[in-house]
């Protein structure tokens, strides 16, 4: 509940709520935020339309709009769809009460996963933050000591002539207002994702905890009604990861989809006006989205790990010791658990295998852009 209510409490910045199924959208914060968006959107393609006939600007220009399309993302699956992230919420509300009935071993286990969840929510913020920031004040910070006057993003807004002092000043803080913002609904709607997926990985490693007790109930020979009892608990809980993983899986694989096809253009675009331009603030841009992109993949390693070892828990118990019935039921567990639900891009597993790749990818084109500078 701590948890969640710190979630929910970083997302009123922003004038939403993920965890109450009613909400009101008309808000200061919502509408302020939409009405950046709409500007960012409309200032790019005018800034775009003047820029087309000089490429380097161009580059420079469209660098962020990735970011954009992210953007559209997140207010799409966890605004416009929410109900479906509410529903994720009540489910995991209603599956923690019910641990509350659990043995010790496995509250010290959902403890010892609340604990990560904070962890890793806390360090995603800090992070976040320093990257927001970064890019946001070398530009200025350099402005001081050459002689052009520098934006953090390429773009400028309709109407506000950036040459003039003043209205430099003008473009720089409406960027810093739509960078806060984008951090605002990129930290909300990650950290929430965070919470969903470490979740799940919870719920394997109180599924590998039941098992031991199985195990151990299987060494010191007890009943057969605890025996089954305990496999009867096994089957229920992991019937409940399946169908949790299942409605996550399917609301976040268009979301990450979106995410790779939108990051990894706009960081190679960013690669492009670094090399080229010695467009510092893009090292903040591709440090950032490659953060994202690692998120999403460690998670999905993270979930694909903890699935194999649940695998070998099961595989690793007394099955001489089991009566044909149970058996049978735990053979049913073994096989679910080898083909468990994973995250996916389309057909690419979100693993840290997919994130060298694509990290590969884009070292070869920094290689391929510094030789041909050379």
């Amino acid at each position: 509940m701590d948890l969640t209510a710190g979630i929910e409490s970083f997302n009123k910045s922003m004038g939403v709520s993920f965890f109450k199924r009613k909400h009101s959208f008309v808000n200061f914060f919502f509408i302020f935020g939409i009405s950046n968006l709409v500007l960012y959107v409309v200032s790019v393609l005018i800034s775009s339309y003047k820029s087309r006939h000089d490429i380097i600007k161009l580059i420079y220009c469209i660098a962020t709009f990735g970011f954009c399309c992210q953007a559209i993302m997140k207010i799409y699956s966890f605004i416009i769809t929410r109900q479906r992230v509410v529903d994720l919420y009540e489910i995991n509300h209603r599956y923690y009460q019910h641990m509350m009935g659990q043995s010790i071993a496995v509250k010290r286990v959902l403890c010892d996963n609340a604990s990560l969840i904070y962890i890793v929510i806390k360090v995603t913020v800090l992070v976040y933050l320093l990257l927001v920031i970064t890019a946001m004040s070398i530009p200025g910070l350099s402005s001081i000591f050459l002689a052009d006057r520098i934006l953090p993003f390429g773009f400028v807004m309709p109407f506000i002539d950036a040459n003039t002092l003043a209205g430099y000043y003008a473009n720089y803080g409406i960027q810093l207002i739509m960078a806060i913002y984008y951090w605002i609904i990129t930290v909300g709607s990650d950290i929430t994702t965070i919470y969903n997926l470490l979740t799940a990985y919870g719920q394997l490693d109180v599924l590998m905890t039941i098992t031991e007790e199985l195990n151990e109930q299987l060494e010191r020979n007890e009943s057969l009604d605890t025996i089954q009892d305990k496999i009867v608990e096994i089957i229920r809980q992991y019937q409940h990861h399946r169908t949790y993983l299942k409605q996550l899986v399917d609301f976040l694989n268009p979301y990450h989809f979106v995410t790779l096809i939108s990051t990894v253009p706009t960081m190679v675009i960013s690669v492009l006006g670094l090399v080229l331009l010695d467009w510092y603030p893009g090292a903040a841009i591709v440090f950032l989205g490659s953060v994202q992109i690692f998120y999403i993949c460690f998670l999905g390693t993270s979930l694909e790990l903890k699935t194999n070892a649940l695998t070998l828990k099961i595989g690793a118990i007394h099955w001489d010791k089991l009566s044909v019935r149970d058996m049978k039921f735990m053979k049913m567990v073994l096989m679910m658990s080898q083909k468990p639900k994973m995250l996916m891009a389309a057909t690419l597993p979100l693993n840290i295998t997919a994130f060298l790749q694509i990290h590969k990818f884009i070292y070869s084109l920094i290689m391929m852009l510094e030789n041909t500078k050379g």
